[in-house]
């Protein structure tokens, strides 16, 4: 008798809706689609998706200088009812409005790569952009023997995550008091700029001694025109993020140094405390996600490695 009661609790429960946990959606909005460093965060935030189960929306402006449309993006990402909200801002004080407009609507936001001068978000996520740049600093005063003129080469102005790492590099310089910073000068994330201001200046400063690329186009350009000059490993060129160019360019000697960030760990820690957070975690408000420095003979290393096992 008591296990016909049980055959029958047992069909008619089989029978009852099951409770379905909640698929989040939560968007991830970089600063540009092109490049491959954003390919790769990108590339990170698919595997945590797929690992947690959430639904991702990946989507951002072609490059990294279109503010407005990175503003109007997100308002559109609101209209079509996300859950959380990871975003690269362009500019740390023009997505501020934005930013705190999300957070009003009690969606959570974390920045990620770059952050936003406003407290109403739960989380930085990437790279200790300071002390990056300070490194980035120490290894080009290393490389000119702490003397010699030195040329910025910035990315995109008002980029939070560009002026720390500047910030950083210039604390270090300052401790070298015969290195001579020329006036720094910003490429716009534009490869072919970075070419062009790094010509003029090879013009206007036969004795430049060291180039400090702020972001990933900086280094590559800087680069090419030093090679083109025939001033390779006479001119230090220190750049950050190992995209192709500029990793070829370290293994040929171009390149000296490349500090490498870690994008597919930033997309994929984005994903998963915003998931997190959404089912009532608590997360740490600042997450350093470090980074590594790649010389020449590690660049032709890498070159010879399996692309899916770079900057992972």
């Amino acid at each position: 008798m008591l296990f016909v009661i049980f055959v029958i609790v047992a069909l008619v429960g089989w029978g009852l809706p099951q409770k379905k946990e909640k698929k989040w959606r939560i968007a991830l909005v970089p600063k540009a689609l092109t490049g491959e460093y954003w390919v790769r965060c990108r590339k990170g935030a698919e595997a945590a998706a797929r690992r947690l189960g959430v639904e991702l929306i990946f989507v951002g402006p072609s490059a990294e200088t279109e503010v407005d449309k990175q503003m109007d993006i997100v308002e559109n990402l609101v209209v079509r009812g996300i859950d959380g909200l990871a975003i690269s801002p362009c500019d740390a004080s023009a997505l501020v409005p934005v930013i705190e407009k999300i957070w009003r609507r009690k969606i959570p936001v974390v920045t990620v790569d770059s952050d936003a001068k406003t407290d109403k978000k739960l989380a930085y996520i990437g790279t200790d952009n300071e002390k990056a740049g300070a490194l980035a600093g120490e290894e080009l005063a290393r490389l000119i023997q702490g003397k010699g003129k030195v040329l910025i080469i910035n990315g995109v102005p008002g980029a939070h995550n560009l002026m720390e790492r500047i910030k950083g590099f210039r604390r270090v310089m300052a401790k070298h008091p015969r290195v001579r910073l020329l006036p720094e000068q910003a490429c716009q994330s534009d490869q072919t700029l970075a070419l062009n201001i790094t010509e003029n200046a090879l013009t206007g400063h036969p004795d430049l001694k060291g180039i400090f690329g702020v972001n990933a186009p900086g280094a590559p350009g800087a680069a090419q025109a030093v090679a083109a000059a025939g001033k390779a490993g006479q001119v230090k060129v220190v750049g950050f993020d190992a995209i192709p160019d500029t990793l070829r360019f370290c293994a040929e000697g171009v390149v000296q140094a490349i500090i490498e960030q870690r994008p597919y760990r930033m997309g994929y820690l984005s994903v998963e405390f915003l998931k997190k957070a959404l089912e009532g975690e608590k997360i740490p408000t600042r997450v350093d996600t470090g980074v590594d420095i790649i010389r020449p003979e590690q660049a032709r290393k890498m070159l010879l490695a399996k692309p899916s096992a770079l900057g992972q």
